[in-house]
């Protein structure tokens, strides 16, 4: 054996570079995820008046960073015996090996509580909402429903309009229909965007277990589940600039007519045809329906009410 290699490892035994430890760690949070749930909090915190101090929506951007990659990673921690079950996710950091149970579980925790003293800098109202999004997507969804109820991202999609609530009551300090609204406009979206992506993936869920719509009650019935929910949310986007006391002027009316009618439009073609294709296609639509919206509402509101 030549004397540069006398001593050394088994390739297959040599530990993570630095780098790809920083990577598994990052990939643990879901920052595609991460990312969506505080661009939605930051265009809420401008729709709520939150220009005139950006110092406070940099607070919010941190907190809300913060508590969603510790969200994240708890849930990928309790998911971690799914995950390694499904195609599409046994390669993530907890059941390919890249980072340990107990590592995963101080790091989310870690995150959360920081996430949480920087939320306090906002108000107890806002951790008071914070925390209730955390006890939702952790323990309602992951610990008790997900596995249990094909109901489960119903009860979860709560969660994951909290981070749009919290950001406009930041800014506004209150808690009104527009706030709600916005909420819900997030809480609408989730089970049509899961339950299509949830159709491509069927085969993945039935291997694990897991209880979602085209799994309990097969392809045909959940596309329709689907449709129904889509007309739900094409409508209430439709409504959001009529809404009583929103700050929205023509822009919102038009992109929200727009998207709302295409989506209305869709809705209608998947209860006619419901297929696995028809319903993919409504799940790439949807995938920046979110970040559109919000875009156009935040851009409309900094134009007709602007902070000088």
């Amino acid at each position: 054996m030549p004397a540069a290699t006398q001593g050394a490892p088994a390739l297959g035994s040599l530990p993570p570079r630095p780098s790809g430890r920083l990577r598994a760690y990052l990939r643990l949070t879901n920052p595609p995820i991460v990312v969506l749930l505080t661009f939605t909090a930051l265009a809420s915190g401008i729709i709520g008046g939150g220009l005139r101090d950006p110092g406070r929506l940099g607070v919010l951007v941190v907190a809300i960073t913060l508590s969603s990659m510790g969200a994240r990673t708890l849930t990928n921690l309790v998911d971690r015996d799914i995950d390694a079950r499904m195609t599409r996710t046994r390669e993530r950091p907890l059941p390919a090996g890249a980072v340990s149970a107990s590592a995963a579980l101080a790091y989310g925790l870690g995150l959360v509580a920081s996430g949480l003293l920087v939320t306090d800098l906002l108000g107890l109202l806002s951790v008071a909402l914070i925390g209730a999004g955390l006890v939702d997507n952790i323990v309602v969804y992951n610990v008790l429903s997900k596995r249990r109820t094909h109901w489960n991202i119903v009860l979860a999609a709560p969660s994951g309009g909290v981070p749009a609530l919290v950001g406009y009551v930041s800014a506004s300090g209150r808690i009104d229909l527009v706030g709600l609204l916005l909420m819900a406009l997030v809480v609408l979206w989730t089970p049509v965007h899961i339950w299509s992506l949830a159709i491509r993936y069927r085969d993945d869920y039935a291997r694990a277990d897991v209880p979602m719509l085209p799994v309990t009650v097969g392809i045909t019935n959940a596309i329709r589940g689907i449709a129904a929910t889509t007309v739900l949310l094409a409508v209430f986007t439709v409504s959001l600039p009529f809404l009583p006391g929103a700050p929205f002027g023509l822009l919102t009316l038009l992109v929200a007519g727009v998207f709302g009618g295409t989506m209305l439009a869709f809705s209608l073609f998947l209860l006619g045809r419901p297929t696995p294709v028809n319903a993919w296609r409504l799940f790439k639509f949807t995938s920046p329906y979110l970040a559109v919206l919000f875009t156009v509402m935040a851009l409309d509101v900094a134009a007709l009410h602007p902070p000088w």
